[in-house]
């Protein structure tokens, strides 16, 4: 019998070295949105390895989205232009774990004229 639980307490040992959890991908997405009269120049956004991406002339609305890891760095600018007061935009990242939960960060304007603005969001996963 106490071979046994000998034999028992090894494999449960050897057992638990074996699944060590791992940390968790997250489902990063980036949307600009805007009012009909704005438009963008260009976005610029890091992508799962870093790489930072560029996106001229998008049309709006405009989203991507990728898997990345835990400890990526998030972080997308927004180069917008109004043509004149009270137009509105917006550039949102959200991060989400697949069944676990979500959060997001985001840089929002309101014009009080014509002229060109940027929209900046930066997060650590």
């Amino acid at each position: 019998m106490i071979r046994h639980l000998g034999f028992a307490a090894v494999l449960l040992s050897a057992a638990c070295k074996l699944t060590q959890p791992q940390p968790p991908d997250y489902i990063v997405s980036y949307a600009l949105t805007g009012a009909a009269q704005i438009t963008c120049d260009s976005v610029k956004y890091k992508d799962a390895q870093g790489t930072v991406i560029k996106v001229t002339s998008p049309t709006l609305p405009w989203s991507v989205a990728y898997v990345a890891p835990t400890g990526s760095f998030v972080a997308g600018t927004a180069w917008v232009v109004a043509t004149g007061s009270g137009q509105a935009a917006k550039l949102k990242v959200t991060w989400t774990i697949s069944g676990v939960s979500t959060a997001s960060d985001s840089s929002f304007a309101t014009t009080t004229g014509a002229g060109k603005f940027a929209l900046i969001v930066a997060h650590q996963l």
